[in-house]
């Protein structure tokens, strides 16, 4: 804790600022972007190197590359350039490095590699100047400003948006593009629930483990969620597909075993709503985050020997969901970690920026 604010206090503002930062980004989206379109539109495949908070948001971009883009789209795996010196060919594809620092030595590692190869390079940073931005042959900045709680929050919902964003140019979506103006309004539609969020972390706060679980567009979220609660409250937190989760993970499930489901109204909302109800059946105790289209279909689910709670958001877009349900978890990370005597802010182990080869 430093002597000018209290434990969550950076944390905290920094989950608040992200209705105008994401805005911002979002009206006057980086000139980089409609510059590279032409030469992203030919690429026959795209590789996304990051790591952390900015890996997850990488996994969404995942989902919307290869989903609306129609490109294959890999993540990477820096060791290969780093370590053992056995990088894959890249000639014709799109290799995109992000990093909330810019200083990721080994995500710059493969785009450096990728621009000598002759790939179609792109940096997605927070930090203007930094040795992300002379490693690729574009970047995108964030302009989130500074964040100085060591849990990253608006840079992270703001990596998403910039995903989006290069989906939308390369596709020319305008339903995407319509959809993209409503994100900062569902964020704040997330955070005017803050206090059912509280209540439920209320009744978690002796919990040691968790699982959360998402599918399809919120899965990125899933992985951030975990991530969030791991480095704030120090309990163990997985996150799995709900698909993953029934292929053995699920015999972990007992009376009371804690479990976080994000619900989505898409494709996979009927299936992870169907996974709900094992987990109930199996006694979890199961915290869901709903759009509010998708709160229909738990009317009239069995209890089972499980409990049920379910907080419910107003989020226009099922594609871009990922990004209000990121924003849920940092409030329950947050007041989970305050609930535990924990410091959000800091930590007894992890720096801001971390530096792997």
């Amino acid at each position: 804790m430093t002597a000018e604010a209290p434990p969550g206090a950076f944390m905290r503002a920094e989950i608040l600022e992200q209705p105008h930062t994401l805005a911002q980004l979002i009206t006057q989206p980086p000139s980089a972007i409609a510059a590279l379109t032409p030469k992203a539109r030919a690429a026959q495949f795209a590789m996304l190197a990051a790591r952390g908070s900015s890996d997850n948001a990488s996994t969404f971009g995942k989902y919307l590359l290869e989903s609306l883009v129609g490109i294959p789209t890999a993540l990477a795996a820096p060791s290969l350039f780093t370590l053992y010196r056995r990088p894959p060919r890249l000639q014709g594809g799109w290799v995109i490095g992000v990093s909330q620092s810019g200083a990721a030595a080994d995500v710059i590692a493969v785009l450096q590699e990728a621009r000598s190869q002759g790939a179609l390079t792109l940096a997605i940073t927070n930090t203007e100047g930094s040795p992300i931005t002379t490693a690729a042959e574009y970047a995108v900045l964030l302009g989130a400003g500074p964040e100085r709680a060591l849990a990253a929050t608006k840079t992270v919902t703001a990596q998403c948006v910039a995903y989006a964003l290069l989906t939308a140019a390369i596709t020319e979506d305008a339903q995407l593009q319509r959809e993209l103006h409503t994100v900062p309004e569902s964020v704040r539609a997330v955070l005017a629930q803050a206090e059912a969020i509280e209540a439920a972390a209320y009744r978690w706060r002796h919990v040691q483990r968790v699982v959360v679980i998402g599918r399809g567009y919120p899965y990125a979220a899933a992985q951030e969620i975990a991530l969030k609660l791991k480095e704030t409250c120090y309990i163990g937190a997985e996150a799995y597909s709900a698909a993953d989760f029934l292929h053995g993970p699920l015999a972990m499930i007992e009376p009371g075993y804690p479990v976080l489901v994000l619900l989505n109204h898409d494709a996979a909302g009927s299936m992870t709503a169907e996974f709900i109800a094992r987990v109930l059946a199996c006694g979890g105790d199961v915290l869901c985050f709903a759009t509010h289209q998708a709160r229909a279909l738990l009317e009239g689910m069995p209890p089972g020997a499980g409990q049920l709670t379910v907080i419910a958001f107003e989020v226009p877009s099922a594609v871009l969901s990922a990004v209000a349900f990121i924003v849920a978890g940092q409030w329950l990370a947050l007041t989970l970690a305050l609930l535990k005597g924990r410091n959000p802010d800091q930590s007894r182990s992890v720096t801001k920026v971390t530096i792997t080869q």
